[in-house]
């Protein structure tokens, strides 16, 4: 079960203002007239993990990501420079190489690498369910 944390200090209603900028960053803020100076349940700010839709009207949603709800992935295998690693509905293969390695060796550790993926794959069973 996930809980949410207690971040506003009740349900609260206020008029803004809301900018919604080129490159997707929106800033919302209280109309002058508003009256609320505390609106935080702890400290003066909240930082905040979620999701913002936005539609075509302007309507948006804010939902708040649930707290302690464990890990969206699941590492199965690692490599030198990457890892096999689950979703609920996916297996993802990654890999990350530092662009000062040049390509070349860029181009061998990647085939390499690629190759340790498919390695352990192969270990798994035929009706593997992906799970450690």
């Amino acid at each position: 079960m996930s809980k949410k944390q207690k971040v506003f200090i009740d349900n609260i209603h206020i008029e803004t203002q809301t900018v919604f900028n080129e490159n997707g960053n929106i800033n919302i803020y209280p109309c002058a007239f508003e009256e609320n100076p505390h609106l935080v349940a702890h400290g003066d700010r909240a930082s905040q993990k979620g999701r913002m839709v936005t539609h075509d009207d302007g309507t948006s949603h804010f939902r708040a990501y649930a707290t302690d709800s464990g890990h969206r992935y699941n590492t199965l295998f690692r490599t030198a420079h990457g890892e096999v690693k689950e979703t609920q509905e996916s297996v993802i293969f990654q890999l990350r190489f530092p662009k000062r390695l040049g390509k070349s060796l860029i181009v061998a550790m990647l085939h390499d690498e690629q190759e340790e993926q498919q390695a352990f794959v192969k270990t798994r069973r035929s009706e593997t369910k992906w799970t450690h």
